[in-house]
């Protein structure tokens, strides 16, 4: 991990309704010139144009330190999809549920106050015009972005932010969430209606650094982002979940079901994206294929793993190797090094959602009775189908049918009280006599290998649904906080909030409805889950 400048700063400046250009992008380490300078403001669109790379870069952050902090240290080794080689803090970090002042700041005042910044210079620049195209689509990315955040955290400052108030009280989460609906629905209706009048136009196509300005795509991925958030509520409120779900797979304009829409960001012209997790593994040499990901795909006998991960090489054995998050480790991480390492380059997109989610989510709504346009068993092939055609996986049909093969027992090569069993026994092949939770507990783990690596939503769906089973942590540094069996719930807030934002923090606690610590749940995570 490199240092970095925490930067400091009132949140009542950055919420305030009327921010200068100037005070807006002096506030942002790190953001390149071109996305926001007074000399781009002349001409078509670029004065709102020039805000939307810094948008998209932060759904799922760009910068390198960032990044680390704000997703690789927290979704990416929660889902079990990865694991940290290196000993921070003496083992005293996110990996051992300890949590470090300065870890717990940078997600709140480097991603989330980059992409709201960016979002209220759109919004003031369009007058937060409903009927605009263009601030439509940036409600879009703003919902792509904070749902991330609301995931991580709970309670987040949203409905009342850009309002021109001084400062920005904190929503509860269900409020946040009736809200994404709303906004949603009102951006698909304004988009379809600027694709049927104007055909073939892409005015904001050279600042979309995801699908080249064609609405029709961002349409697809504003139905499929509302039917993930849909079924965020199918325990918490599932009338409500159903009602949501239904509408989005029968909106206008259809979700993603092809690999050609999903949606990622990419270098784009004079906008070079850089896929930090490749920084992570690559230069950083931070992080190695988590024990959870390798039980299940070892077990499986999958043929993504080696798509998704490279051998490794430890003592002199090759072969695919992966570390246990929570463990102890010593200083000399040189020997941990061998351990294999994400098939991500630099220039590889950054996916945000995949077609294979969106057939999976159909196959849970199915299963739930809801109408999917499909019944569970189709969508859940779809979706195997779909991910192995994006990793160039060859065939998924024998695949598919093994009712034999369960993730297998974990070996660490170099310290073997590391080991430990299989924790999860669930089979491949769809079978119609097992139980509702037994068919969803197949349906989540094959949308965790096909969301891979996008730890986040891993992360939140391991909360959501307690699927897959994952490795607990050897190693709790919370003070009992958080349970080692049932896991880490959620992120304290950052703790600048509590010196910058007293009565703010304060309020959030209180619709945290617990402690402020990694064990409180969020408002839609429930504790006894069954399909009824």
């Amino acid at each position: 991990m490199k240092n970095s400048k925490i930067k400091l700063f009132s949140q009542s400046l950055l919420f305030a309704g009327a921010l200068s250009m100037t005070a807006c992008t002096g506030w942002f380490d790190n953001i390149p010139p071109y996305e926001a300078t007074d000399d781009m403001l002349d001409g078509d669109n670029v004065k709102i144009g020039a805000f939307f790379p810094q948008l998209q870069r932060n759904v799922i952050s760009t910068h390198n330190n960032q990044f680390q902090l704000s997703e690789n240290l927290i979704g990416d080794i929660y889902s079990g999809y990865l694991a940290i080689p290196t000993n921070f803090n003496s083992n005293k970090n996110n990996a051992t549920y300890f949590f470090q002042d300065n870890w717990l700041n940078s997600p709140y005042e480097k991603v989330y106050t980059q992409a709201i910044g960016a979002y209220m210079e759109i919004k003031k620049n369009t007058e937060g015009d409903e009927n605009s195209h263009i601030y439509q689509w940036a409600q879009i990315l703003k919902i792509a972005s904070m749902h991330r955040f609301t995931d991580m955290w709970g309670p987040i400052p949203y409905l009342a932010v850009g309002s021109g108030a001084m400062t920005t009280p904190y929503d509860s989460q269900e409020a946040v969430y009736m809200k994404f609906f709303e906004e949603l629905d009102k951006a698909v209706e304004v988009l379809s209606k600027f694709v049927a009048n104007n055909p073939g136009s892409k005015p904001m196509a050279e600042y979309d650094l995801v699908y080249g300005g064609d609405y029709a795509k961002w349409i697809k991925f504003a139905n499929s982002l509302h039917l993930r958030l849909a079924m965020r509520l199918a325990y918490i409120k599932p009338d409500v979940a159903q009602q949501e779900a239904e509408k989005a797979v029968t909106a206008q304009g259809g979700l993603i079901t092809s690999n050609d829409d999903n949606a990622g960001v990419k270098s784009v012209g004079a906008n070079e994206v850089i896929n930090q997790l490749w920084t992570m593994w690559a230069s950083y040499q931070d992080i190695r294929m988590g024990a959870s990901f390798l039980s299940v795909l070892d077990g499986y006998d999958d043929p993504r793993l080696g798509k998704m991960f490279s051998p490794g090489k430890v003592k002199e054995q090759e072969g695919y190797f992966a570390l246990r998050t929570g463990i102890n480790l010593d200083s000399n991480k040189d020997s941990r090094l061998g351990y294999s390492c994400p098939n991500i380059q630099s220039n590889t997109p950054i996916v945000w959602m995949n077609a294979a989610e969106v057939a999976f989510l159909k196959a849970e709504g199915a299963l739930r009775g809801w109408n999917m346009g499909m019944d569970a068993e189709e969508a859940y092939k779809q979706g195997i189908t779909l991910s192995f055609a994006e990793w160039g996986a060859g065939s998924p049909d024998t695949y598919m049918t093994d009712s034999e093969k369960t993730a297998a027992n974990y070996v660490d090569p170099l310290t073997s009280s590391n080991n430990i069993n299989a924790v999860s026994h669930i089979t491949i092949a769809w079978n119609e006599g097992d139980s509702k939770d037994k068919n969803l507990e197949r349906i989540i783990t094959q949308k965790w290998i096909a969301m891979f690596p996008n730890g986040q939503e891993a992360w939140t769906e391991y909360r959501r649904t307690g699927y897959p089973q994952l490795f607990p942590v050897k190693i709790n540094n919370s003070a009992g906080t958080i349970d080692t069996d049932i896991q880490i719930r959620r992120m304290p807030f950052a703790k600048s909030e509590y010196t910058l934002n007293p009565d703010g923090i304060q309020k959030a606690v209180e619709l945290l409805g617990g402690p402020d610590h990694g064990g409180t749940r969020l408002w839609w995570d429930v504790e006894n889950k069954s399909v009824n």
